[in-house]
């Protein structure tokens, strides 16, 4: 009788050390799912049919690729990239990583508040230098739910990942694409692989 109540224990602390990640994964998961890249993927498919889906594919693996190294490395030794660059690298080094991550995080988001800005002033007739404040005061409304714990945030943005996914697969199911099309742009022999 002990040995199944033991079991049960080890079966709900699995899944209690399971539940804490599902709010990160979902925070990670919106670098899939940002305007930039919806944006991107449907001028191309716009421009170019179903050509370039094996180039989303393509990508879409290396990303899981790094984001699967990134995990290892934090398992491994409970650090994340940025702290183990901290102890590994000499000061120099270590300014010059931080001037290239702030400089890569402001070329990311530049196109990220210009895309929604001019998402509010196509929606809603809002003026772009209205648009570009409003993404800028929403983005600090949003860090500031932290006050509240992590958790809330996670839950929040879990909210909209899902509104998200329910728009786009409303949208695929107005669309509706031919099968044959989606499954003959992830062939990657069509551009001579």
């Amino acid at each position: 009788m002990e040995t199944s109540s033991n079991h049960e224990e080890t079966q709900k602390s699995g899944w209690r050390k399971f539940l804490p990640y599902i709010g990160p994964g979902f925070l990670v998961s919106l670098a899939y799912l940002d305007p930039g890249n919806m944006e991107t993927d449907l001028q191309a498919g716009a421009n170019h049919g179903y050509e370039l889906l094996w180039l989303v594919l393509i990508g879409l693996i290396f990303a899981l690729i790094i984001q699967s190294l990134a995990a290892n490395l934090g398992v491994t030794t409970g650090k994340h990239l940025s702290e183990v660059c901290e102890v590994e690298y000499p000061l120099f080094v270590k300014y010059c990583l931080w001037l290239l991550a702030e400089v890569a995080v402001i070329a990311a988001d530049i196109p990220e508040v210009i895309g929604t800005a001019f998402a509010l002033n196509i929606l809603f007739n809002i003026p772009l230098w209205a648009g570009v404040l409003l993404t800028g005061f929403s983005t600090l409304l949003l860090l500031s739910l932290q006050r509240f714990g992590v958790r809330k945030l996670e839950l929040l943005i879990t909210i909209l990942v899902f509104v998200m996914a329910g728009c786009f697969f409303a949208e695929m199911s107005y669309v509706n694409p031919p099968v044959s099309g989606v499954l003959k742009g992830n062939v990657c022999a069509q551009t001579g692989w």
